[in-house]
């Protein structure tokens, strides 16, 4: 596509919306994801994705992504139904996933760290018609009688190599219509569906591209792209948001052959010569402490881009020292999932002047602070709402999303102080603590159960579960028990087991507040 006919599809003009919710939008936009592929069409000739020995270029994913379009549309995928991914990162993962929304399905990447009731939970939850699994994920899988359609990781890849003859349909979509859902941990239960419409990948995109100067039609087509290793999972926004940005920079994304691994990102980094990469601060920390780093050539990267918990400064300071040519390249962004992706963005020169922000909103954010201290926000990137109930509770009537999260303003940038919502944030991973509660509440031995953060210093926080119990028990028992129906992510690592009653507020709830300080104060927490 010509920078001038790009220029006609992101434009920089700032329009109040009529609709229903008074969003700020830009003039003009893109309205469906699948353009974003014709945007990107300009760099057909670079290798867009690599997994080991494997490299595809722009041109070959293109052509898979209708052929795995048309094999899904033949096993009966259609506009508006859904496509549950469950699958490792892959260049499989990537073409599967286009070739959902080229039929104008929503597709719905799962959590790969899912435990099999999670799993039977998210089908029931968005009732899909085609679930695309690898070899691990294809083992929990529910039995007995289906309505959906199981294929491998391993067909989509097949499809994607065979030629076909068949034509894709037509498909006519809305950019108010549902693209794309991202399981979030719920506050007060198993993980909830965030729906996010075309235009909420979109406008966020929009907003990131412009703060940057990389919009589509302000890059040379000579441009030498960026190589950026993709540590973290693409179920998560901030995967996605990573993916969609690099396709339409002319980059490459690079991903780890299996799970993360400190010293295979060390090799990937050297072989691959990587220039940026995106992390969580816990996958940044194990890489630091590797005891082969010092002797690494890391001096191709030149930014790292951390997010999914707080980046305290002292982690700055190591990486800028560990990354000879980060220097001031190391960035933060604010966000979440029922937002669609970036709230608020501190580029390596806003975090070297000010290292504790979490940065300045982004263009068509509206952000203000409660009077609790609260975080609410109104974007056009936020979700439409989940996915199976009817009217979100933190969206207001006046479009507002109420994040759970608190901070302050200073000098228009966002400050993060804590979280209202009862969250734990393990390497990244956000874990709803009632979630867990619900599930060791299940045991006979369990009379009352509070779970709760505690800290960790690689992973930020673990999860913890302080148990009164009626009957005799033990850790490895209740931990036994919890695997069965939780992510091995979520299963509490510290127990505190006692016949006492857990502490209580004059309201009649455990008073968790109390209980972790107490707690803490009873550990040894290593450095």
């Amino acid at each position: 596509m010509a920078a001038s006919e790009a220029s006609m599809q992101w434009g920089t003009e700032i329009r109040r919306s009529d609709g229903p919710i008074p969003f700020l939008c830009y003039e003009p936009r893109r309205r469906r994801v699948t353009e974003l592929l014709d945007d990107a069409a300009r760099w057909s000739d670079r290798v867009h994705l690599v997994q080991g020995e494997r490299r595809v270029r722009y041109s070959d994913m293109f052509v898979a992504i209708d052929r795995v379009a048309a094999a899904l549309h033949e096993e009966g995928l259609r506009a508006g139904d859904r496509l549950l991914l469950l699958a490792g990162n892959s260049p499989d993962w990537v073409i599967a996933w286009w070739a959902g929304l080229r039929l104008g399905a929503v597709v719905a990447p799962g959590n790969r760290w899912w435990s099999a009731s999670e799993i039977t939970h998210a089908i029931k939850l968005t009732t899909p018609t085609v679930v695309v699994a690898d070899a691990k994920m294809a083992t929990l899988l529910p039995h007995g009688d289906k309505t959906w359609r199981a294929i491998s990781i391993e067909q989509v890849h097949d499809w994607g190599s065979r030629p076909s003859a068949a034509v894709l349909p037509g498909v006519v979509t809305d950019e108010n219509d549902p693209a794309v859902i991202i399981f979030t941990a719920g506050t007060t239960g198993a993980a909830k569906a965030a729906v996010l419409a075309h235009r909420s990948v979109i406008a966020n995109l929009h907003n990131l591209l412009l703060v940057s100067g990389r919009l589509p039609h302000q890059l040379a087509s000579d441009r030498t792209g960026e190589v950026i290793l993709q540590s973290g999972p693409l179920f998560h926004i901030g995967g996605v948001q990573s993916l969609l940005l690099a396709l339409l920079g002319g980059n490459t994304v690079v991903f780890l052959d299996n799970r993360f691994d400190a010293g295979q990102v060390l090799d990937v980094i050297e072989r691959e010569q990587i220039t940026v990469w995106g992390a969580v601060p816990t996958m940044v920390v194990r890489v630091l402490e590797h005891p082969t780093v010092q002797g690494r050539d890391l001096t191709r990267v030149r930014s790292i881009s951390l997010g999914g918990a707080p980046v305290t400064a002292e982690l700055m300071a190591r990486l800028r020292a560990a990354f000879p040519a980060v220097h001031r390249g190391v960035s933060t962004v604010y966000g979440m999932t029922e937002a669609g992706g970036t709230v608020a963005a501190a580029s390596g020169a806003m975090m070297a002047a000010h290292p504790h922000t979490s940065g300045k909103p982004l263009p068509v954010v509206e952000l203000r602070i409660e009077s609790s201290g609260e975080i609410v926000v109104r974007t056009p990137s936020q979700m439409l709402g989940y996915w199976g109930e009817s009217a979100p509770e933190i969206i207001d009537a006046e479009g507002w999303l109420h994040t759970g999260d608190l901070g302050r303003i200073e000098d228009g940038l966002l400050y993060l102080t804590g979280r209202a919502k009862d969250i734990i944030i393990r390497g990244g991973e956000n874990i709803a603590a009632a979630h867990v509660e619900e599930v060791l509440h299940r045991h006979p031995a369990v009379a009352a159960v509070a779970v709760v953060g505690l800290p960790h210093p690689d992973l930020g926080e673990i999860v913890g579960a302080a148990v009164q119990v009626r009957s005799e028990t033990s850790e490895a028992e209740l931990a036994a028990f919890a695997a069965a129906s939780l992510g091995r992510f979520e299963v509490p690592t510290r127990w505190w087991l006692s016949e006492d009653p857990l502490p209580m507020t004059d309201a009649g709830k455990v008073n968790k507040r109390a209980l972790r300080k107490q707690w803490i104060s009873t550990l040894e927490i290593p450095s």
